[in-house]
């Protein structure tokens, strides 16, 4: 196969390109190598010689000193990976599940109101978070469900959403023979979404329910205001930030807490960006 020929101009425009995303990628992975080098500091060797210096000595107990000195009354650093993992790990079920249904039923059913449903969905959207905070703070409370990691879970089950565009746009290219044919041997409607509509759409909800679990791993706002008593890494490293502006700030201890809480939505990230890219231009643009 003969090899591709392109102009000076073309080329040139490609170095630039090439050089710009190079850039990207180097300040994407710098701060990550930045954390690294100073998580492996001593106090006093971060301090005298400065943040960019390479540490003088490897401080590898500064990871095990995360684990002692970053607490919320009694939960540490494995108690709040506890919960993190619990709450993203439920939250992404029942908000995935849930958006699932709500997608296929407006996608492949016709039924009055549908449109209006369908709008209703674009607006939630619009509206800012801080909008319908204060009553959703009281519904909450009044309901018992602070503090509590079942209850929080159950807030995430709602069917609008970046969840819900996803999956819509998906089931919109899913053919609807295979609902015909099922309906033909008998089948009823909760038989054809969980035996066969289900299953055509696993690979888009296994990439958004990658993409939530990273959200909701991430998310600091709902832990802060509804499980202060049921802490989470996001909320134990802000508090432990907060604490250094009071009691010294042991900067490389903090880096290290930071690395492991990153760690793992990185490791997941990367192992199934493929997929991620894949299932979510499928569902996005081809509905």
């Amino acid at each position: 196969m003969e090899k591709r020929k392109y102009g000076a101009g073309r080329r040139v425009v490609l170095w630039v390109v090439f050089a710009v995303f190079v850039l990207y990628a180097f300040s994407l992975l710098y701060p990550f190598y930045w954390a690294f080098t100073n998580s492996l500091k001593s106090y006093l060797d971060y301090w005298e010689n400065g943040s960019f210096s390479l540490p003088k000595k490897l401080f590898w107990v500064n990871y095990a000193s995360a684990f002692e000195e970053i607490k919320i009354g009694g939960t540490n650093l494995i108690g709040m990976f506890i919960n993190s993992v619990g709450l993203s790990l439920g939250g992404t079920l029942a908000s995935v599940l849930v958006s699932a249904m709500t997608a296929y039923v407006i996608a492949d059913y016709d039924f009055r109101g549908r449109k209006i449903v369908y709008t209703v969905a674009i607006f939630v959207m619009v509206i800012p978070v801080v909008g319908s905070l204060p009553a959703q703070y009281r519904l909450l409370s009044n309901l018992g469900l602070r503090n509590n990691l079942p209850g929080m879970i159950i807030t995430y089950a709602g069917g609008f959403g970046f969840n819900f565009f996803m999956l819509y746009g998906y089931f919109k290219t899913v053919s609807w023979s295979y609902a015909e044919a099922a309906y033909i041997d008998g089948a009823n409607d909760y038989q054809i979404f969980w035996k066969i509509m289900l299953r055509q759409a696993m690979p888009a909800m296994f990439a958004v329910g990658i993409i939530q679990f990273i959200n909701i791993w991430n998310d600091y706002t709902t832990p802060f205001l509804y499980l202060d008593k049921v802490p989470t890494l996001s909320l134990g490293l802000f508090s432990f930030q907060e604490k250094m502006t009071y009691a010294g700030a042991n900067y490389p201890v903090y880096f290290s807490a930071l690395l492991m809480a990153t760690l793992p939505v990185v490791i997941l990230f990367a192992a199934f960006q493929k997929q991620i890219m894949e299932n979510t231009v499928a569902g996005g643009l081809k509905g």
